[in-house]
């Protein structure tokens, strides 16, 4: 079985550098390009299977890679963005401002660390892996499927299947709309096939977005 993850389209809080978790905003116009040419890249592919995480974001993305096949996107939460908190919206001069010693725990242990009003990155990775382990469940080998979702959660998940350290989850980029392939072989496990892969125009960011 053949998984792609792709991180969902570019948006406003992408562009100016804003942390953006559970905070519902949709494509921009250049998210929409994004994604448009993804699917486009994807076109030659037997997708057998879409889902998306339930932020609009996400749908929105997913939406361009359904539009060419009669599938249907299946909406899973588990691939949601990490919750942010009291961060969402904030930049990185923000956070370190108002936040530092958070901060500097952050930049060197970040995955047992609660967000103050939002989620640890463990967590993000155990509803991530839950999500994972559906597919390989419900689809047959020999099947591709196309994941959409978030920065968090597709690092949390080449983490695990690099035996990568949650703490070191910086080993890994995913721009917006960044394709990651990987593939389940039954017994003999994970295979990562390509991180951060695209075969079309735009990937490279305006300006660097990831604040965490």
């Amino acid at each position: 079985m053949r998984i792609f993850l792709l991180r969902h389209g570019e948006t406003d809080w992408n562009l100016q550098g804003r942390c953006q978790g559970v905070a519902d905003l949709d494509l921009n116009e250049r998210g929409r390009q994004q994604a448009w040419d993804v699917s486009a890249c994807l076109s030659t592919e037997r997708i057998d299977a879409i889902y998306s995480s339930d932020l609009k974001r996400a749908l929105h993305t997913a939406e361009f890679i359904r539009r060419s096949r009669d599938l249907e996107v299946t909406v899973d939460g588990n691939f949601r963005e990490l919750n942010h908190g009291a961060f969402e919206g904030l930049t990185f001069p923000d956070i370190r401002s108002c936040y530092p010693e958070f901060l500097k725990r952050w930049r060197s242990e970040p995955a047992e660390l609660m967000i103050p009003g939002g989620e640890r990155l463990v967590d993000v990775e155990e509803r991530a892996w839950k999500g994972m382990e559906r597919i390989v469940r419900t689809h047959s080998p020999g099947q591709t499927v196309v994941v959409v979702s978030h920065n968090f959660p597709i690092l949390a998940v080449l983490c695990r299947i690099t035996g990568t350290p949650l703490n070191d989850y910086r080993s890994f980029h995913i721009e917006p709309c960044g394709l990651t392939h990987i593939k389940h072989e039954g017994g003999e496990g994970w295979r990562m096939l390509q991180i951060n892969g695209a075969g079309y125009s735009g990937l490279a960011p305006q300006k660097k977005e990831n604040v965490l």
